[in-house]
């Protein structure tokens, strides 16, 4: 069977996408894998073979019998619709299901945090692919200290990106003033479990890659949204338990440092809060991972 996957920009997404082409490449699949150029690294690194052509002209020439795609590039969907053959498409987080429709939806979110559940959709552990090789030390040094990290800090010259990033340096300020271990994070593409697994807490703007990678190893969260779909997943995250997040008032303003230790104590010493997010974390690991996906795949072309 020839497998094309077509991720989109979103790092995330690629590195979810690896996990199953991988799979499928062990079950004596061929498989082809279109991405961005700054992903490609890990897709070859990941022992598969990257299209670096478009993946629309690739499909026509290829001819996969199976494509499996990211829906949120307009590219790989226009792709998916094109081929005439069976399509699976990897539901995204705080989008509602997108046409056209694929022949099976896959879904890597955890039910608790699904805001509109998909009832045919094939679960699957929220896992995404890390490459091989030993850590920098200073994340695996253990620490008398709680681990507070801090990622997606805006790095654009608009009014609104250095306004937040003005309020996540206010964070990390505030992590400091309560004496804990600050770790902040720039890039899309980390070791999260290392990183995550000596943190307690984890700050970030919704991005669905964190927000998954937090849940799997039962981090909290606090959430600094960049729009309206990551507030949709903050507060999501609020409403499971797991995390909290800062408010229009406090995104527009300048929140008080009193308000925001706060928030980063109460993620750090419990309530409800951080048992909830082990719990979550339990839940995650007994998922199906992507490799009990493959039989089912297997069967689409039966």
């Amino acid at each position: 069977m020839r497998v094309l996957f077509s991720a989109g920009l979103g790092m995330p997404a690629a590195l979810r996408l690896v996990l199953l082409a991988r799979e499928l490449q062990a079950a004596g699949h061929e498989v082809r894998f279109s991405c961005p150029a700054r992903a490609r690294h890990r897709v070859v690194r990941a022992g598969l073979v990257p299209v670096l052509a478009g993946p629309q002209q690739f499909s026509r020439a290829w001819r996969p019998d199976l494509v499996v795609h990211d829906p949120l590039c307009p590219d790989s969907t226009a792709m998916a619709a094109e081929s005439g053959v069976p399509t699976i498409g990897y539901l995204p987080y705080t989008h509602p299901p997108l046409s056209p429709l694929p022949t099976v939806w896959i879904d890597p979110c955890p039910p608790l945090l699904r805001e509109r559940p998909e009832p045919d959709a094939w679960q699957v552990r929220c896992d995404a692919y890390e490459l091989p090789g030993q850590p920098a030390p200073w994340l695996t040094e253990l620490s008398l200290l709680p681990r507070v990290c801090i990622t997606g800090v805006p790095t654009g010259t608009r009014p609104e990106d250095r306004r937040r990033a003005r309020l996540f340096r206010r964070v990390a300020e505030g992590v400091e003033s309560l004496g804990l271990q600050l770790l902040v994070l720039t890039g899309d593409d980390h070791p999260w479990s290392v990183v995550l697994q000596g943190s307690v807490v984890v700050v970030h703007g919704g991005d669905e890659g964190i927000v998954y990678a937090a849940a799997r190893f039962g981090v909290s969260q606090l959430v600094l949204p960049a729009g309206e779909e990551e507030r949709r997943a903050g507060k999501r995250l609020e409403q499971a338990g797991i995390g909290r997040c800062l408010t229009d008032d406090e995104l527009a303003g300048a929140p008080s440092m009193l308000r925001l230790r706060f928030h980063i104590a109460e993620l750090i010493n419990g309530g409800r809060v951080l048992p909830a997010a082990a719990q979550l974390g339990r839940t995650i690991a007994r998922m199906p991972p992507p490799a009990e996906l493959v039989p089912g795949i297997e069967a689409l072309l039966r």
